[in-house]
């Protein structure tokens, strides 16, 4: 009986053995449970009452931003409707506020316009999640005002606020428009 030696090319032995060390590595380092939402980001929906039945309503023409928030805060130009909105809560604040804007006429100069403003009080707290995805907040929330023009009331659906993706706030919008108003809230003292 004859044995075949068989002679491996140093190159091809440490390229097969680099390919399974990357494969061994990548499959290690894995952060597959980061792939879903990291970040606590409330959810709002749009309803409005009518005889008696809630639905969920599209709403046209509402501009959204926050008030004394760092940067850019536009959350709606009121360029598309929306029947759902993410309302991001300040970590460094106990508390958050928006101004919601109702373009009633755009025709006019300048356009007829309600606003609103919601504002959010609650405590925030750190909450680790895993090692390879780190930490996120949540946020108990306390209590919610508005000032009642074109939204008629904000209910907290779920009052602790976590990176889960569902609903958190179901905001009511009055079936009917109130009278038009040029002012735009700065602050949220008044309510």
């Amino acid at each position: 009986m004859q044995i075949l030696k068989l002679r491996y090319h140093p190159i091809l032995i440490g390229g097969i053995g680099c390919c399974g060390l990357m494969a061994l590595l990548w499959t290690a380092c894995s952060t597959e449970e980061c792939y879903d939402n990291k970040n606590t980001l409330p959810q709002a929906g749009f309803y409005m009452v009518d005889d008696g039945s809630i639905s969920q309503v599209s709403v046209s023409g509402m501009e959204v931003y926050g008030i004394g928030a760092p940067g850019d805060s536009v959350l709606s130009t009121g360029s598309s409707s929306v029947s759902e909105l993410y309302l991001p809560l300040r970590i460094d604040s106990d508390m958050t506020s928006y101004v919601f804007k109702f373009y009633l006429d755009r025709s006019q100069e300048p356009p007829i316009t309600v606003s609103d403003t919601v504002k959010f009080s609650y405590s925030a707290a750190p909450r680790f999640v895993s090692a390879a995805c780190g930490v996120s907040y949540v946020y108990d929330i306390e209590d919610i005002r508005n000032t009642g023009h074109m939204i008629d009331s904000v209910v907290c659906v779920t009052p602790q606020v976590t990176n889960a993706a569902v609903e958190n706030f179901r905001i009511y919008i009055h079936y009917e428009a109130p009278a038009p108003t040029d002012t735009i809230p700065e602050s949220d003292e008044n309510f």
